[in-house]
């Protein structure tokens, strides 16, 4: 099965990956993996004359392999989120297949090289 990788860039908040859920719930979702930024970690800009800091700065990044029909779709309707900054298309790797564990991508039968 050809696939498509999301690659979401969002800013983090209260209820982010329960919308993200919920946006992908009618598409078929093969992986999801959602890296959130710790809560320690302040990007500042610089300090201003009166001594104060900028607010955090934080991104997160949600990678989402979907099946290549969905991906159109799924893309849509991720950019209409309000937490989400981009979404980037990439194709997945043609090796991606026959390290499948369940064995979908690997030619069973042929002898070993």
């Amino acid at each position: 099965m050809e696939h498509i990788r999301l690659t979401v860039t969002l800013r983090p908040g209260r209820g982010t990956l329960a919308r993200l859920a919920a946006t992908l719930n009618h598409h078929q979702v093969l992986d999801f993996a959602y890296t959130a930024a710790p809560a320690d970690v302040v990007t500042s800009a610089g300090a201003s004359a009166s001594g104060a800091t900028a607010a955090p700065a934080t991104v997160t990044t949600a990678v989402i392999r979907v099946p290549r029909a969905h991906a159109p779709r799924a893309q849509e309707k991720l950019r209409r989120l309000v937490d989400v900054l981009d979404v980037a298309l990439d194709p997945a790797p043609s090796g991606v297949a026959a390290a499948m564990p369940d064995g979908a991508g690997s030619s069973a039968g042929a002898p070993p090289r």
